[in-house]
Parts: structure tokens; sequence; C-alpha cells
């Protein structure tokens, strides 16, 4: 999907309302959705990011697989991918596979055909046939109701009512998922995710508006992602500590690799938050900056700044060890 962000974000809500996420992508109300399958064994790599359960839809039992995207395949095309995962998934369970890729930020999948085919009736062939949904391009209101609540998150990228502006339809947004009926930590997660996908079709500053950051805090996600962050940033350290010698000693390379992790990923934040900025500009000066938490806190700060100018102003004020 990309960003690690979105990814635990998706498979949270996924796992947390099955069923809203299984009928947007089955276009159906009519489904029944039973475990979810694990599809370590399979192909650890190539089906790392996917949501897949057994489901039973239209009087059969299935298995439904949903590809969530920010933005077009990058790396393979898409028809070929998804042709891929049903296949392994075909192989592995035998009922039949749905597939679904949802694409959330606006004007992605424009070109994805949802099909794969190839051959005729004398050489033989096939034809892959799968459902794309642009979430854009769907009528948010009709997902504003207590049966979407794991859709919620998504409500700001769809279309609003005719005529209402989008600062209303967020606003609109905003206030459903907070009535929604679920707990504290459930609904701080909808709100975060509400405001993390919403972003990536219109500017974060509508969102602080509405959701203060004390209560997208509460969401145990916060936790999930810095914990991962620093996991990814020891391996790498102890990795780089034993290439560049142990004299240098495991300690320093911990350090240096958690450092390097952190300015890594909060690039790849401000690239997919700021498309059009050159974020790379920024590298020296993050270097330059030896304090770990200091990056740590630019970190959030780059995922959460109203602006690209708000966070250069974050890093100045760092940089000068203003703060």
């Amino acid at each position: 999907m990309g960003m690690p962000y979105y990814d635990e974000i998706f498979k949270h809500l996924t796992e947390h309302s099955p069923q809203a996420i299984a009928s947007l992508a089955l276009k159906t109300k009519d489904v029944q959705v039973g475990q979810k399958l694990k599809t370590e064994q399979i192909a650890v790599n190539v089906l790392y990011s996917d949501m897949t359960f057994s489901v039973r839809v239209g009087g059969e039992d299935a298995v439904l697989h949903i590809e969530a995207q920010t933005d077009d395949s990058r790396h393979k095309p898409m028809p070929l991918r998804m042709l891929a995962y049903a296949s392994l998934l075909g192989l592995e369970h035998e009922p039949p596979v749905y597939s679904t890729v949802l694409y959330f930020r606006p004007n992605a999948g424009r070109a994805d055909p949802g099909f794969y085919e190839y051959g005729d009736v004398e050489r033989g062939g096939l034809r892959f046939k799968y459902n794309v949904i642009r979430l854009y391009e769907l009528e948010g209101e009709s997902f504003l109701d207590a049966a979407s609540v794991g859709v919620l998150p998504f409500t700001a990228l769809m279309q609003p009512p005719s005529g209402m502006e989008t600062e209303a339809w967020v606003q609109k947004c905003v206030e459903t998922t907070r009535a929604a009926p679920v707990d504290t930590e459930m609904r701080a997660t909808l709100l975060f995710g509400l405001s993390l996908f919403g972003s990536l079709a219109h500017g974060p500053d509508i969102f602080t508006r509405f959701i203060s950051e004390e209560i997208m805090r509460e969401s145990p996600f916060y936790e999930q992602v810095m914990k991962r962050w620093l996991e990814e940033g020891k391996q790498r350290g102890i990795e780089q500590g034993i290439e560049q010698g142990i004299e240098q000693g495991i300690e320093q390379g911990i350090e240096r690799g958690a450092r390097a992790t952190t300015i890594e990923n909060m690039l790849a934040v401000l690239t997919e938050r700021f498309p059009f900025v050159d974020t790379t500009s920024l590298q020296p000066t993050l270097e330059a900056i030896s304090d770990l938490s200091r990056l740590k806190q630019l970190s959030l700060t780059a995922s959460l700044a109203p602006s690209f100018e708000a966070f250069q102003y974050k890093l100045h004020l760092t940089e000068n060890g203003s703060e």
C-alpha cells in the first residue's frame, strides 16, 4: 500500500470492521465474513499487506482479497499483481477468489482496467477480472452510518453531497465519526485515520480544525508505529555496527541506524504528504541533528504539520536549539 502509516491503520480497521470493508469491496451488503485467512506461508513477500478473509457471498463460499493502494502500482502492473495474488490464494484455499483494489488518492487507479487477459479461442489463454474501487468516485453520504464504521476514515476522500463545500463535508465526516458506537480507543483510531487518509485529498489543516491531537493520541496506533520504527532502527544499527567494525561499538551502530531510519521515514512521510516539494533538500540539515529524541519528535511533526512551511519552521527551531 505504500507508507507504513496507511498499511497499519488499514489492517486495524479491516480487522475491527471486516463486514463494512467487505461490503465496500464486493459492492453488496449480502456478504457474511468469516475468519481472516493466514497468507504468510503462501508468499510472505507477495502478500504482506493484503487483507484476506473467507466469506459467503451470492450463496457460495469464497475468499475475499483486498489490495489497498494510496497510489498507482509502481513496480509491477496492477493486473499482473492481482492475478498473482488470486492464483496463489486459489491454489492454497481452492474456493473462488474475489479480488478488489481500493484506490485512495484522487486520480490514482485511473488506468487500472480491472482485468488481465491474453490469448484467443484458438490458442487458449485466460481472462481474469477483479473489482476496482476508486474511493474518490463514491458518494460519501451513503457511508455515513453505523453499519459502515470501518469505512468512516475514508469518507473524507469520497464525493460530498451536491453543493456542499469541502470544509462542511469534512466537518460532517468528523462529527459522524465522533458519534460512532465504538470505545474510546477505537474512536481515536477512526478519527486519526480520517485525518490521515483525508489528507491524501485535502490539506491536513482542515482536519486540525475539528480533531485535536490529544484525541488522536489516545489511539494505540501511535505507539505501534513508533515501536516499529525503533525496532527497525536498532536492527539496522546492529548490522551497520558490525559492518563498520566491532571497535566502533554496537551501541554506536544502534544509535546511528536508529537516526538513519528515523530520517528516512521522516522524508518518506513528507514526500507522501507534500509531493510537489523537494524534501530531499532537508536531508543534510536532518543528518546534522545528533539528538535522536529530537528527530523522533520531528517525525511526529512531519505527519501532523498543516503545511511544509510549518514543518520547516519547527525544523529551524530544533536546528537552533530553541526547543
